[in-house]
């Protein structure tokens, strides 16, 4: 499964919202990026040591990687804090 139950189910509900999500790609992300871009999505940043993409858009777009071959998994874009 390219993506967890609950996003997929989030971005159906109401397709029209702004999201923030990382795209696992296989491969070096850079070749990826124009590819995103057209799917309808901002590419924030791409990450070569772990093959990933930062990328904002609307939940459809979102959706719309996961029939791409390229795609390993999507997910959402969280702030991760860590304790001092």
């Amino acid at each position: 499964m390219k993506a967890s139950p609950d996003l997929i189910r989030q971005c159906q509900q109401v397709p029209q919202a702004q999201v923030s999500v990382i795209v696992h790609v296989q491969g070096d992300p850079r070749q990826y990026v124009g590819a995103i871009g057209r799917l309808g999505l901002s590419v924030i940043r791409a990450f070569r040591l772990t093959n990933t993409i930062a990328a904002h858009g609307l939940a459809c777009c979102a959706l719309d990687l996961l029939n791409e071959s390229w795609v390993r998994k999507v997910e959402p874009d969280q702030t991760i804090t860590t304790m001092a």
